[in-house]
């Protein structure tokens, strides 16, 4: 049995603690997913999402959602995934997907904007993300105070933007912890509040 039909059999069980300790190294994993978090990573998210009061998150280019839906799942928390071309997901040649995808052209659309705004308690996800201009719109939208950037550090793989010292003065970097020995890490920053950052 291939990976992603495996991976769909577990997701079908909810049993997603298998497949984050079934094919975090697998060779074949990157078919499906970037990273695999931990048992303890998922729990570090949901302690600094709980600490920061968001009561739930959203992930900009989640891709099939694979990540998405083992957050809920280990969190509680709710998660909604953005993607572009609607049509690609769609089709009968795209991967599947593990939660509802809500689709948005690749200039930000009213919908779109109405679900970063509608919720300030909301935390902002980019996992492996690599589109500058695209993140620098959705942070110019996005009212919240919480942003989570997954990806690599130092392990010569490129994203954009990357987990340290890559977002404007107006974050600061909260905490952060690698996944598993991976050389990814989960870097959770807070929006300075405009007195603070006037000081």
């Amino acid at each position: 049995m291939d990976i992603v039909t495996s991976i769909t059999c577990l997701y079908r069980e909810s049993n997603w603690k298998e497949i984050v300790h079934r094919y975090h190294d697998h060779p074949d994993r990157n078919k499906v997913l970037w990273v695999y978090p931990s048992e303890g990573n998922f729990e570090f998210i949901k302690a600094c999402v709980k600490e920061l009061l968001c009561d739930r998150v959203v992930s900009v280019g989640c891709g099939s959602g694979l990540l998405e839906w083992m957050i809920m799942e280990a969190t509680g928390l709710p998660v909604s995934g953005i993607e572009v071309d609607g049509a690609w997901w769609r089709c009968k040649y795209a991967p599947p997907t593990f939660i509802p995808l809500h689709f948005t052209p690749a200039e930000i659309d009213k919908d779109t904007i109405t679900l970063l705004q509608r919720n300030t308690h909301t935390a902002l996800l980019f996992c492996y993300f690599n589109n500058r201009p695209a993140f620098e719109d959705y942070l110019k939208y996005y009212k919240g105070n919480v942003l989570i950037i997954i990806g690599p550090h130092q392990k010569g793989v490129h994203t954009d933007p990357q987990p340290f010292n890559d977002v404007s003065e107006d974050w600061v970097l909260h905490k952060s912890q690698e996944i598993r020995s991976s050389g990814d890490f989960i870097a959770v920053y807070t929006k300075q509040s405009v007195e603070t950052h006037s000081i």
